[in-house]
This record gives C-alpha cells, sequence and structure tokens, in this order.
C-alpha cells in the first residue's frame, strides 16, 4: 500500500471505491484541498502487478462497514452507530421517517469455498466460544459477499431466519439451483420491519 501525502490530500493507490470530500476548484479546473477534508481517497484493491494479497479480516470487516453506510444512506434510511464498540450490532438503522429502529450486524466475506461464499453470524465470547447472534443481540445480520472483479452482493437476513446456524453458505454466482439464502439476496425490505418482525406495508 502507498500513501501519497501530496497538496490534493492522501492517496492511496488501487482503488476500488472512491469518496468525494469538500475541495475547492483552483486554475486549470484542478482540485485544491480545503483543510480538513481530504480531496479524494483511494482504497486498495490490490498490490502492485495484480497479484493478489491475503485479505486482513479487520480490514474486510471496515470496507464492508463503510460499503453499508454508503448503500444504506444512498437508499434512504437513517443510520446511526453505537457508542463503542462493546454492542453486538454495528449500526442502528430506521426506515424514514420514523420507522422502527434495527440493529443491524455487518459480516464480511470475500473467499470462495467449495462454490460458495462463508459467513458466520457468530461473536465471541470469554471463556464460552462463538454464540450465534439472537434475538437478544441484533434484529438483522447484513452479509456483504466481496467478489474479485464483480459487483459486490448483500444478503440481509432477520436473526430469526438463522436461528441456531453457525455457518451460512452463499451462493451468489449459481443459476441453475436455488441455495437455501437466496430469498433475502439484496432484500434490503428487512430493514423496515414492525415492531412485530412483519414488512412495513
Amino acid at each position: 500500500m502507498e500513501v501519497d501525502f501530496g497538496r490534493d490530500g492522501a492517496r492511496i493507490r488501487r482503488s476500488i471505491a472512491i469518496c468525494g470530500a469538500s475541495a475547492e476548484r483552483g486554475e486549470g479546473c484542478e482540485d485544491r484541498a480545503v483543510g480538513g477534508f481530504l480531496t479524494w481517497i483511494h482504497a486498495v484493491a490490490e498490490e502492485d502487478g495484480g497479484a493478489k494479497r491475503e485479505r486482513n479480516p479487520k480490514r474486510l470487516g471496515e470496507l464492508s462497514q463503510a460499503a453499508f453506510l454508503v448503500k444504506a444512506q444512498a437508499m434512504g434510511f437513517g443510520l446511526a452507530l453505537p457508542w463503542g464498540d462493546s454492542e453486538k450490532y454495528d449500526f442502528v438503522v430506521w426506515a424514514r421517517p420514523g420507522g422502527r429502529l434495527l440493529r443491524v450486524q455487518v459480516k464480511a466475506t470475500g473467499r470462495l469455498n467449495s462454490g460458495g461464499y462463508d459467513v458466520q453470524p457468530v461473536y465471541s465470547t470469554r471463556g464460552e466460544g462463538k454464540k450465534v447472534y439472537t434475538e437478544q443481540d441484533i434484529d438483522v445480520l447484513a452479509a456483504h459477499v466481496i467478489r474479485e472483479e464483480r459487483e459486490d452482493v448483500w444478503y440481509l437476513l432477520p436473526v430469526r431466519a438463522f436461528a441456531g446456524v453457525k455457518s451460512l453458505r452463499l451462493f451468489p454466482d449459481l443459476k441453475s439451483r436455488n441455495p437455501r439464502w437466496e430469498g433475502y439476496r439484496e432484500e434490503w425490505k428487512w430493514l423496515e420491519m414492525d415492531k412485530d418482525g412483519s414488512l412495513s406495508s
């Protein structure tokens, strides 16, 4: 990864996403950075020469959280982040205006396994190993499938849909079969649930 701190802000080479920020236009139509803002940011997609790199799970998770924030905001949902990192969810999301506040946990996956992408809807505990999320912990699981040179895919699953399941295998590329979780693919409507868990009309 290379970071260039030039007069136009910070740049990280080889991008898969670009986030704009406040800037002024200077002579020759070049961006001029405004104090306190980055003109543009590039996020790393691969190393020089196109060689695949081992993905850091924590950074992959951070990338997916950022992608979820942008996606949900663009679709008109309200979002808030819990203070600190002690909660079992990443976001509080609601359908504007005045929708139910839902706890959403984002999980990232980018590694193929027998034709599918595995997501573990679990969290770690001290002394008790890993536990599956329940309705006491979250309302919706947002699984982010990051595919090489293809468009990313989201699966939105209400927590009751995977009760007791410690591993989900997602098959976004299979067309000839109907895997178990495909009904939740890009189903952002689950962020519009009522208090009883039903979908808003």
